[in-house]
């Protein structure tokens, strides 16, 4: 992950994924993890790939 002002999520990044997911595999809102409203639509976008290639698990 990149430095705080700038951060990209890389979906290959399983660890740092995850430490925005629930246990049971939910992404944490917005307003938990403190990222903007851009920030958060990447890690999205990062974690619905991620689990479409299998990556990480739809559910745990």
């Amino acid at each position: 992950m990149a430095t705080k002002k700038n951060r990209k999520f890389d979906f290959k990044d399983i660890e740092d994924l995850q430490v925005y997911m629930t246990a049971q595999g939910k992404i944490h809102p917005a307003k938990r993890t403190g990222l903007s409203a851009r920030e958060q639509r990447r890690l999205k976008r990062a974690i619905k790939y991620a689990r479409f290639l299998s990556l990480i698990p739809y559910v745990s």
